[in-house]
């Protein structure tokens, strides 16, 4: 990433600076990349500086898997590195010239680390350190491709801002948006995008991600009955198997039926967990929803229900192209 003559250009402290910034990006990289190339580039590295137990770790990272946790270990101790480089490029151009080309990598590998899955130590120290270096680079680095700019896009219209989101919701957020973009959900409006997503606990433990309906599975769905027929079929629900009711999907029970729909065919979906919310997706004045009487077909107005989610569901957009109606369930 940097040339023998550019590091032996700068002073040992900054060169040390460097070299630490430089092998905790091999060691992110070396988690994701398919080859050994980056673990065997840092246990030479750190050969090189006398330092063999990192040469150990890194080289059992050519193993699959084995050494990855043992690696992101590293972060709360290059946490420190990290804040002294930044520091230092702030005040020396040519040091700064040299550092962020090395933290856009750094940066773009901390995006794919689920951070979900680690201790509150080395979490926390990541999302800091991808803090400080998103404050750093030039436009907070992030203007790479076009995926990234409608995440941080949807990221301001849910959050009010791209800062301090925490690496786990935007990793949520980036996982919709691309699914979004690909099946063109709403026409690729991102406004609806972020009103779609604030039905998401994107801080759930588990991550949202995409995953498939299988041919002639049974998925339910809580259909607003007030609908004409054709129009009842949404594109959020709920596989048959389990006990999840409205309440557990963000939605008000009333006005709402349970129906059950046979997949025709394999399709993509997006699973999530249901965020804690009000029924926002029944038309009505806040606190209520609009609702027929049974006795004269007159329209009354019921009190919603406060509901705390929390549960699975799918997104599955043109889900009345793949969905049949199951009488009798």
């Amino acid at each position: 990433m940097i040339s023998l003559q550019d590091l032996r250009s700068l002073p040992p402290e900054q060169q040390e600076l460097l070299l630490d910034v430089a092998q905790f990006t091999l060691d992110v990289i070396g988690i994701f990349e398919p080859t050994p190339f980056a673990d065997l580039t840092n246990a030479a590295v750190s050969l090189i500086r006398g330092d063999l137990g990192g040469a150990v770790l890194s080289g059992l990272g050519v193993i699959p898997y084995l050494g990855d946790l043992a690696k992101l270990g590293k972060a709360p101790k290059y946490l420190r590195s990290i804040e002294r480089a930044i520091a230092a490029a702030r005040n020396d151009v040519r040091f700064a010239r040299l550092l962020t080309p090395i933290l856009e990598k750094l940066q773009a590998g901390l995006r794919m680390i689920p951070v979900h899955r680690l201790p509150q130590a080395i979490r926390d120290a990541i999302e800091r350190m991808y803090r400080m270096i998103t404050e750093f680079l030039p436009g907070g680095g992030r203007a790479a491709n076009r995926l990234d700019q409608l995440t941080d896009d949807v990221l301001r219209r849910v959050f009010g801002s791209t800062q301090n989101v925490g690496l786990l919701p935007r990793q949520n957020v980036r996982t919709v948006v691309e699914f979004f973009d690909k099946h063109g959900v709403d026409g690729g409006d991102v406004g609806k995008w972020a009103e779609l997503i604030r039905g998401i606990d994107l801080h759930a433990v588990n991550p949202v991600r995409v995953t498939s309906f299988r041919a002639n599975e049974f998925v339910a769905m809580y259909v607003e009955v007030s609908r004409p027929v054709e129009r009842q079929i949404g594109q959020w629900m709920t596989r048959v198997r389990g006990a999840v009711g409205p309440g557990n999907l963000g939605l008000s029970a009333a006005g709402r039926e349970r129906r059950v729909y046979r997949v025709t065919r394999e399709v993509e979906v997006l699973e999530s967990t249901a965020a804690g919310a009000a029924d926002v997706w029944t038309a009505g004045r806040a606190g209520s929803v609009n609702v027929p009487r049974p006795v004269n077909g007159t329209r009354v107005m019921v009190p919603s229900e406060q509901v705390a989610g929390g549960g699975d569901q799918f997104f599955l957009p043109r889900a009345w192209q793949f969905l049949e109606p199951v009488a009798g369930r």
